[in-house]
C-alpha cells in the first residue's frame, strides 16, 4: 500500500471539468474504462497508484496534492447557475463554470476564517408579483444608495453588501454573456458573481447589475422570463425610472443621450431599451437608434458603435477588491496565486492567478503609508482580523 495514495473522487472531477477534458482519453491514459473513470469521480475516495496520480496531475496541470486533499464545501450543481444557457451550449462548458464557482467558494470560506467580511444585505423573500423595477428600488435601499443619483462604483457597492465578485478570463460559453451568478454554501445562502474582463466600463457595470438582479429575484429555478427580468432590474438599478423621466431629453438622438450615458455610466443601448420600456421612446424610434448604432463606426478602430460605443475608453472598467482586502487585512499578505493555491488544497496556480489579476489592490492603510492620499471613505469597508 506504500506505493498508493488516497485520491478524492470529486477532486478528480473538479480538475477534469475545469480543464474541459473529455473522459475517454484520460481514462485510456490511466488504463481505465470510461465507466471505471466515472465510478472514480463519483466515489468519495479511492486508493490509486502514485504513478497514476502523477500522470493525472501532469495531464490536467494540477499539483498532486490537490487530488489527495479533501474537497471543501458542497458541490455546485449546474442547475444552480443563474445563467439561461442556449441549447447549443455544451454541458461540459457549464460544468467548467460550476467548478470555477466551487474553487472561488472554497477560497472565500478560507479567507472568511481570517477576516470578517461585510454582512449580506440583499432584499429577501420578495413578494410574488414584485416587478424588477420594484426589486431594484428595494435593492438600492438595502445598499444605502442615494435615491435618484448615479451609483459611483457598482462593483464596490455590491461587495459592500456582502457579495464577492471575481473578474477572471474564464471561457464563457456564450459570447452574449459577460458574467454569471450563483448561490453557494451549505444552505445556498452565499452569493457569488463571476465576470470576465472586458474593456468596456459601461458593459462591466451593467453586467454586475444584471447578475445582482438574478441573485435578488431568482433564488431558485430560473423562470422563462429570467433574462428579461434581470435586464429590467439592471436598467432600473443603475437609472431609476423617476430620474429617467426627469432627465430624458425632449428630442431623442444619440447625441442627446450622450450626457445621460456619461452621468449615469450606462451604455447608449441600455438607455434606449430603458427608455422604450418606460414608454419614453416608441418602438420605431428605438429601432432607428439601434440602426444608427450599427451603422456608425469609431474613426480609429473602425468598429461599429453597436459593438464599441463612443466614450468606451473614457473610464477604466470597474474591478472588485473584496478578496484582496480580506487577504491583506486578515493575513497581512498580498494576494498571490501561490498563497491562494496553498490555502485551498492545491488549486492550480494558473487558475488562482486569474482571480488575483482581476482584483484591485486593497486600500493602503493610513498608518502604514502616511502622506499618501486615501481613497474616498464611501469605497472603504472596515475589516478586522478574526480572532
Amino acid at each position: 500500500m506504500a506505493d498508493t495514495v488516497l485520491v478524492y473522487g470529486h477532486r478528480v472531477r473538479q480538475a477534469r471539468t475545469i480543464r474541459s477534458s473529455p473522459i475517454k482519453p484520460l481514462a485510456e491514459m490511466l488504463g481505465l474504462t470510461p465507466s471505471a473513470w466515472t465510478a472514480l469521480e463519483r466515489s468519495a475516495s479511492t486508493r490509486m497508484p502514485v504513478l497514476r496520480v502523477r500522470a493525472l496531475a501532469l495531464r490536467l496541470r494540477f499539483p498532486q496534492e490537490f487530488f489527495t486533499s479533501p474537497p471543501a464545501g458542497l458541490p455546485v450543481h449546474r442547475g444552480s447557475l443563474l445563467l439561461r444557457a442556449k441549447k447549443s451550449i455544451k454541458i461540459a462548458e457549464i460544468d467548467a463554470l460550476t467548478t470555477f464557482a466551487e474553487m472561488v467558494q472554497e477560497l472565500w470560506q478560507v479567507l472568511s476564517q481570517h477576516a470578517t467580511h461585510p454582512p449580506l444585505r440583499l432584499p429577501k423573500n420578495l413578494l410574488a408579483g414584485t416587478t424588477p423595477e420594484d426589486a431594484a428600488a428595494l435593492t438600492r435601499l438595502a445598499l444605502d444608495l442615494e435615491e435618484g443619483e448615479p451609483i459611483p462604483h457598482v462593483t464596490h457597492a455590491v461587495e459592500r453588501a456582502g457579495v464577492p465578485i471575481v473578474v477572471a478570463d474564464i471561457g464563457m460559453p456564450d459570447a452574449k454573456h459577460d458574467a454569471f451568478s450563483v448561490w453557494t454554501g451549505d444552505f445556498h445562502d452565499e452569493p457569488l458573481i463571476v465576470a470576465r474582463p472586458v474593456n468596456s466600463w459601461e458593459r462591466t457595470r451593467w453586467s454586475i447589475a444584471h447578475e445582482l438582479g438574478h441573485l435578488v429575484m431568482h433564488h431558485g429555478a430560473l423562470p422563462e422570463a429570467a433574462e428579461d427580468e434581470a435586464n429590467r432590474f439592471a436598467n432600473a438599478f443603475l437609472f431609476p425610472a423617476a430620474a429617467l423621466e426627469m432627465e430624458w431629453p425632449t428630442t431623442v438622438t444619440l447625441a442627446t443621450l450622450m450626457p445621460l450615458k456619461r452621468r449615469w455610466q450606462m451604455s447608449l443601448s441600455s438607455l434606449i431599451m430603458h427608455g422604450r420600456h418606460n414608454q419614453l421612446l416608441d418602438e420605431a424610434r428605438a429601432t432607428g437608434l439601434f440602426k444608427q448604432l450599427s451603422a456608425r463606426r469609431d474613426p480609429v478602430t473602425h468598429v461599429t458603435w453597436r459593438v464599441q460605443e463612443p466614450a468606451w475608453d473614457e473610464l477604466e472598467p470597474e474591478r472588485p477588491r473584496l478578496l484582496a482586502v480580506m487577504t491583506e487585512r486578515g493575513m497581512d499578505e498580498r494576494p498571490s496565486a501561490e498563497l491562494f493555491s496553498a490555502l485551498t488544497g492545491g488549486w492550480s496556480k494558473d487558475l488562482m492567478q486569474e482571480v488575483v489579476d482581476g482584483q484591485r489592490p486593497a486600500p493602503v492603510k493610513a498608518e502604514a503609508k502616511r502622506g499618501l492620499a486615501s481613497e474616498p471613505v464611501s469605497n472603504v469597508v472596515d475589516f478586522r482580523r478574526r480572532a
